[in-house]
């Protein structure tokens, strides 16, 4: 009967979100995942990447230079969703008024979109060498190729500053240049430590750090590793191309909780795929338990286990060994972690809609719904 009742609770939730779709997708003509929207997108890749090739840092530079930054480019922009890149010009379109949009605009905002898929290119290199990772969407981590090696090191820095590169470029004369770097540093600067505290907060028996294990410390990384980059920078990268009424909206209180939630329930979706999805789904192989990662549903784990089950926890956990990973998911099971996660991420979720459905615009509205269908499906 408990069975039942649960498979009930996630298909009323499955069905809230249909609901909520249908309720928001008569608000704004365009939708996110529109295919003019996408294609125009696709298009401005080959633009930014032929104005790089042809700026006066890397045209005069030995062949071979050009030969391998093509290469990293490839893989770097290949594949993904592109959801944050997207997310740019949906929310310049959804926020901007009428008279005052311009396609000149909405085609900054793809190319800031690209600027910012390429920051978050050079983050996932730098996050697969520190995880240990062997696949990323659906390829071999590029590390891990021959010909790379810990020269990925490098060519991620090549990656970031090619970025404000393309920034300059296309934005360098611009009155809103000097706004846009501090935008993206600003952004990049909490992403990093972000990814600092996500990093040193790892599990090792010598480290003894279980009691670092808390929902305030994966707050902290969630926000600032995966809420500010994700959520945050899109709108407020396209809030400095508009002009209208709505100019000012995206500073408010509900507005920055609303981003900062979504940042959190992305993070726990993360957490979960790590776990319970296979590398077929996901294109990249689960390593959170390996890695002794501060997880949402380790946190869990934690405040529910006995002595005896946190001691058995301290002894498995962060142990490459597919025994010791297997021990910790048995525990997980034996905790029910996996249906406290559902029951977690239904609540968050249907609190998100409630609170998306009364913000004062439709095109908020609709940007933050989008953005949370996205968030639900992984960006």
């Amino acid at each position: 009967m408990a069975s039942l009742l649960r498979k009930l609770s996630y298909n009323s939730y499955t069905q809230c979100r249909s609901l909520h779709k249908i309720a928001v997708g008569h608000t704004v003509p365009l939708t996110f995942n529109q295919y003019e929207h996408q294609q125009r997108f696709r298009e401005a890749q080959a633009e930014i990447v032929g104005s790089l090739m042809f700026s006066p840092k890397f045209k005069d530079q030995l062949g071979d230079v050009e030969v391998w930054m093509t290469k990293l480019l490839d893989y770097a922009l290949a594949g993904g969703k592109r959801g944050r890149g997207l997310a740019v010009p949906f929310a310049y379109r959804m926020m901007e008024d009428p008279e005052h949009f311009t396609e000149h605009n909405h085609h900054k905002a793809r190319i800031m979109g690209w600027v910012l898929e390429m920051c978050h290119s050079y983050l996932l290199i730098i996050d697969d060498i520190m995880d240990a990772s062997k696949t990323r969407r659906g390829q071999q981590c590029w590390y891990l190729r021959d010909d790379v090696g810990m020269g990925a090191l490098n060519d991620s820095g090549l990656i970031f500053t090619s970025a404000f590169e393309v920034l300059e470029q296309h934005f360098g004369d611009d009155p809103i240049y000097g706004e846009l770097v501090k935008i993206y540093n600003g952004a990049m600067l909490h992403t990093c430590i972000g990814q600092h505290l996500d990093f040193a907060s790892n599990y090792r028996r010598e480290k003894n750090n279980l009691d670092t294990f808390t929902v305030e410390r994966f707050d902290a990384i969630a926000l600032q590793k995966t809420a500010m980059y994700t959520f945050k920078l899109p709108m407020n990268l396209a809030m400095t191309l508009v002009k209208g009424k709505n100019q000012n909206l995206h500073h408010t209180e509900e507005v920055h909780s609303i981003c900062w939630d979504m940042g959190k329930l992305l993070q726990l979706i993360n957490d979960y795929k790590d776990i319970y999805f296979d590398e077929i789904k996901t294109g990249k192989a689960g390593t959170d338990i390996q890695e002794g990662k501060l997880t949402w549903l380790a946190v869990t784990a934690l405040e529910r286990c006995t002595d005896a089950q946190r001691k058995f926890f301290a002894e498995n956990y962060g142990i490459d060994n597919p025994e010791n990973v297997q021990r910790i998911k048995d525990l997980f099971a034996e905790l029910d972690i996996e249906n406290i996660y559902k029951n977690h991420e239904k609540a968050v979720y249907e609190d998100l809609v409630r609170r998306i459905r009364a913000l004062p615009t439709k095109g908020q509205t609709r940007f933050y719904s989008e953005g949370l269908e996205a968030c639900c499906k992984q960006l």
